[in-house]
């Protein structure tokens, strides 16, 4: 139903469209107002062809040419049963317009039109191209201070005018696009062309193309004016990417407008240029800003067969004081796991790219042979660095009581550490391009007060890419590893120890089953872990996606033990919230387990 009303809807609309062009076809003069009315039927080259299409058989050309041909003829009206004379006229003159806009001036176009049992009309249409209007010159020059722009270098480069091909309509306006858009995001502000002329002969089969773009000078950054809580105005200034007298950039403009959303000080936020008053060689900026309230609360909620329903509760302050400082408490329970975290958060030179955290926590977590109570106290530098990338220094306390396996005990640990992560993604909740890398290292020794002496490393890695027409395939690839350096894992408290299985590691197994045992079968957890995964996922219909996988790995002490491997199918529904997962897995590398069902929700990354 949808997609017949969409084609509707498109019918209508070309047929409307061609009707404007009919009018305005006459009047046109010059081959740069032909150029402008081509370049919109161009624009219909990459819409889906509505029913009518299947009135007509185009012959004889092939490629984009039938392509364009068709679209102009899909657009057409039902033919008059008393007037299909002039109808065949206004196909072939139709025909010969899409022609034209990819520099085929004198096709030979002959139409037969032929009725079935069902008297259904269907119209064919047979086209000799001819040979091409061809580029026999192309003079493209910038003058002015983007002669020297490195940008305008490649975009010169990447037009798509070639002397000796055809000339093509479309790229010579998308040329001129190319260019004016870029001196805008680039502070030419008073940039013009010049000359934008294209000569043609049609007995000659040539186009002289003639285009002079003159950019004058660039601008550069203003002052900047704030529209908002006077109190805001140093953290607005702090957290900008540029400096009054560099030169404009809308790339740099759109970064500081993120940096000032990441904050999360504004309810809404918007950065501007101001063109208005733009003199001597500088435009302002204006952000208008408006901030949260002062208190904000969030209740969410979820579902996995690793940890079942879980609740989430989450109460923001988001600016307590003129320094920006901020607080950030999370309550998150299931029925293992109940965690607990406030964070008071410091910017240091912004609220954005530097700052500090102080962090008080609380876990309990009961999961068959594992029950543990930790409190945590932490401190964390962080700072975004260039590509993405994210750096903290971290310094934590850690109190745990806990029991695994028949071990039960106590530990007190100041550890030390230092991260760095990049998280990248396309798509929004449902990720169609990204990757996740993160890589932890914590220390822990006797001499400054913790009961071991033990480092700690792990990197998490995760691979999201999408192929084919409408992203049609979809590839996911993740590893987890890590290590402990310690004597014995039971100096270890069971929170730093491996333990694998379930949704999110190798599923198959249940959640956090795969790890060394003691002699009674009780699990003790592992000083090493390795997990890989492959996933392939197929688009069916335009929300559901079937999906095949291997995940593969285990958690150990020795590497003794066999790899860990669990296959199964799946299936994926595309929602507002990110992908729901259904699996169905089967723990391949052990005889005796049945098949698990596996369900979780959220983005891929």
């Amino acid at each position: 139903m949808g997609d017949h009303f969409s084609g509707v809807i498109m019918a209508t609309f070309h047929h409307a469209v061609l009707h404007i062009l009919r009018a305005f076809l006459v009047p046109l003069k010059s081959v740069r107002q032909i150029s402008l009315l081509l370049l919109v039927v161009i624009i219909f080259i990459a819409q889906p062809t509505p029913a009518m299409a299947a009135r007509f058989v185009v012959q004889g050309i092939s490629g984009e040419l039938a392509k364009n041909v068709k679209v102009f003829l899909a657009a057409l009206p039902e033919p008059a049963p008393d007037d299909l004379d002039n109808y065949l006229d206004l196909v072939k003159k139709n025909t010969r317009q899409a022609m034209q806009a990819l520099g085929y001036y004198k096709p030979v176009i002959s139409t037969v039109v032929k009725r079935d049992q069902q008297n259904l009309t269907s119209i064919h249409v047979d086209i000799a191209a001819g040979s091409p209007v061809r580029v026999t010159s192309l003079d493209l020059q910038i003058t002015g201070e983007a002669e020297q722009d490195p940008e305008f270098h490649k975009a010169i480069r990447r037009n798509r005018l070639r002397k000796g091909e055809p000339f093509h309509h479309g790229h010579y306006e998308e040329t001129k696009s190319l260019i004016s858009e870029l001196a805008n995001s680039r502070g030419y502000f008073d940039a013009q062309w010049v000359t934008a002329l294209v000569e043609i002969s049609i007995r000659k089969n040539s186009a002289r193309i003639t285009m002079l773009f003159d950019s004058r000078t660039r601008y550069h950054f203003g002052e900047i004016s704030i529209d908002g809580d006077p109190e805001l105005h140093d953290l607005i200034t702090k957290t900008r990417s540029f400096e009054t007298g560099e030169p404009y950039s809308s790339a740099l403009l759109a970064e500081y407008n993120a940096r000032l959303n990441d904050t999360n000080y504004f309810r809404s936020i918007l950065v501007q240029p101001d063109l208005e008053h733009r003199a001597d060689g500088l435009v302002p900026v204006t952000v208008r800003a408006t901030p949260y309230a002062s208190n904000i609360f969030n209740v969410g909620g979820g579902f996995s067969t690793d940890i079942g329903p879980r609740g989430k509760l989450k109460w923001t302050v988001p600016r307590l004081n003129r320094a920006g400082h901020s607080l950030v408490s999370k309550l998150e329970i299931s029925a293992p796991e109940q965690n607990f975290v406030a964070s008071y958060k410091v910017p240091i030179e912004d609220a954005h790219a530097n700052y500090g955290l102080l962090q008080a926590g609380y876990q309990h977590q009961d999961n068959g042979d594992t029950n543990t109570n930790k409190y945590t106290l932490q401190a964390k530098r962080l700072k975004r660095l260039g590509g993405g990338w994210e750096r903290a220094y971290v310094l934590r306390y850690e109190l745990e009581d806990f029991r695994q396996g028949e071990q039960t005990d106590i530990s007190h640990l100041i550890m030390p550490g230092l991260s760095f992560t990049r998280d990248r993604s396309r798509g929004g909740l449902n990720v169609l391009w990204g990757d996740s890398l993160r890589f932890y290292l914590e220390l822990s020794d006797p001499s400054w007060g913790s009961d071991v002496r033990l480092a700690k490393f792990r990197s998490r890695i995760k691979w999201v890419r999408t192929a084919g027409e409408n992203n049609k395939h979809k590839f996911i690839a993740r590893s987890d590893l890590g290590g402990i350096s310690v004597k014995s894992i039971y100096d270890v408290p069971a929170s730093l120890r491996f333990f694998t299985g379930g949704d999110q590691s190798i599923r198959g197994f249940r959640y956090g089953k795969i790890a060394p045992q003691d002699d009674t079968g009780l699990l003790i957890g592992g000083k090493y872990l390795a997990v890989g995964s492959l996933e392939y996922g197929y688009l069916i219909l335009e929300k559901w996606r079937i999906a095949g996988f291997i995940d593969a790995g285990t958690a150990t002490n020795d590497f003794s033990e066999s790899i860990s491997v669990g296959s199964g199918v799946g299936l994926r529904w595309i929602t507002p919230v990110g992908p729901l997962r259904l699996d169905l897995a089967y723990a391949i590398s052990e005889s005796d387990k049945p098949w698990m069902i596996h369900f979780s929700m959220g983005p891929d990354i």
